[in-house]
């Protein structure tokens, strides 16, 4: 659909018709929605300004340590006083529940099995000192499929960057949506 989009923008700007012109300007629309969803495939993604690539790169510096068992490398992305915000209990139940960031890097270090989170679909605000990115996820533990669900990040750029203040998610296990490059679960 996006190189469609691409293509009638292309065509419509030779054309010159008033049909033609509406046609150009609801292409435009979507192509626009599309990358400022984060749906855009990944050579539109490239335009993305720098202040987006260095707050998602902080996302990705999170799960590489993740993957790496990577305790220090958790550590490093999270602001003083992080917390992880957890929005359901063990039932399924909504309730809110903190996990200091230091806590979790331990865990991330302790663990004896790779932690790989493949995200997609980030949408990215930015405004002054604060960030905001919501993404959607699928958690894989040693290679096999364990829940899927939306991360949102708050990020504040402080002396040393951007940092993570807070992040939450959502965890679900049935009708996950998967990254493109995991379908099915392996």
């Amino acid at each position: 659909m996006q190189l469609e989009a691409r293509r009638t923008i292309c065509g419509a700007a030779h054309a010159g018709t008033r049909s033609t012109s509406r046609a150009m300007h609801r292409a435009a629309l979507s192509l626009a929605i599309l990358v400022a969803a984060g749906a855009a495939p990944s050579h539109l993604r490239a335009q993305w300004s720098d202040e987006e690539a260095a707050v998602l790169s902080v996302i990705d510096g999170l799960f590489d340590a993740m993957r790496a068992n990577d305790a220090d490398g958790v550590r490093s992305v999270f602001a003083d006083g992080a917390s992880l915000i957890q929005t359901e209990g063990p039932d399924g139940s909504p309730r809110t529940g903190y996990i200091p960031a230091e806590n979790f890097a331990t865990m991330i270090g302790n663990a004896t099995q790779e932690l790989d989170e493949p995200y997609w679909d980030a949408v990215v605000q930015i405004h002054d000192h604060l960030a905001s990115v919501w993404v959607k996820y699928a958690l894989y533990v040693d290679g096999t499929f364990s829940h899927c669900g939306v991360d949102t990040f708050i990020l504040t750029r402080g002396p040393d960057g951007w940092k993570i203040a807070a992040l939450a998610d959502t965890r679900e296990r049935d009708n996950c949506e998967l990254p493109p490059d995991r379908q099915p679960y392996r």
